[in-house]
């Protein structure tokens, strides 16, 4: 009811439009992942639940809206190298010089999104879904952590498969006729490992010798570099083989 009355007070203020983004986006993923708490699969399955039907929903609109969504996806980059934009630069006292770079790294930027914007819906989706994943997880430690099962996320590892398709995509990149369609599956693949390189990050950090604001700030200060995708990504994927989160494990005879 509270879903519904949200849906409908959205429809009357703004529009129809936003009150089906609303459920479609929004209350159907979340809920989902409510459902899989209630039945006892756990936060990460509801996850994955949430995000299978985000991923169908913008695969759905990419079939059938794919120029809609091009255009949002690079109207941003239009407006950051559009006239008037440029002219408050300038008049804002950068140098000419500056402008010219700051329009040519734009130009390339929107170049690449170009090609990119499906696994950049994908990759959207997946963060939404972390997003409420990890307000809720702080809210049920709070307030009910029965209902959380201890370093769920923490134990997040992705099949051989993943690595597997991972390196067959880079190879794909190859082919002028694949190349679009690898550089977007690359993609999505990249954000899958840098979630198992935060769960791996996230395992250690739980396991220090600290209040919970210094496992916290650990986190953050990795988050918070900018190589940190690039780090994370690598440490999901090579994690597929050599399972670091193992060594901080006490050995078979101290758990005896």
């Amino acid at each position: 009811m509270a879903t519904l009355l949200a849906a409908a007070v959205l429809a009357a203020a703004f529009s129809p439009e936003n009150a089906l983004m609303f459920l479609v986006a929004w209350a159907v993923p979340v809920g989902l992942i409510g459902e899989a708490m209630a039945r006892g699969r756990g936060l990460r399955s509801g996850c994955g639940w949430a995000f299978g039907v985000l991923a169908a929903e913008i695969l759905v609109a990419l079939f059938f809206a794919s120029p809609t969504l091009e255009a949002r996806a690079l109207g941003p980059f239009d407006h950051l190298r559009s006239a008037s934009f440029l002219e408050e630069m300038r008049s804002g006292g950068m140098p000419v010089e500056q402008v010219e770079a700051w329009t040519e790294q734009v130009t390339v930027m929107r170049a690449v999104m170009a090609v990119v914007y499906p696994a950049a819906y994908i990759i959207m989706a997946g963060l939404m879904v972390l997003a409420n994943a990890v307000l809720l997880r702080w809210y049920l430690a709070r307030r009910d952590p029965g209902w959380l099962e201890g370093g769920e996320f923490e134990g997040l590892r992705w099949p051989l498969g993943l690595a597997v398709a991972f390196v067959i995509s880079g190879l794909s990149v190859t082919a002028p006729a694949l190349r679009p369609a690898a550089y977007n599956i690359l993609l999505v693949l990249a954000f899958f490992f840098v979630l198992q390189g935060l769960a791996v990050v996230a395992f250690f950090a739980n396991r220090l010798a600290g209040p919970p604001v210094l496992r916290a700030a650990v986190l953050i200060l990795v988050l918070v570099n900018p190589w940190a995708p690039q780090i994370l990504a690598l440490l999901g994927l090579f994690d597929i083989w050599f399972d670091f989160r193992k060594w901080a494990e006490p050995p078979e005879k101290a758990r005896g």
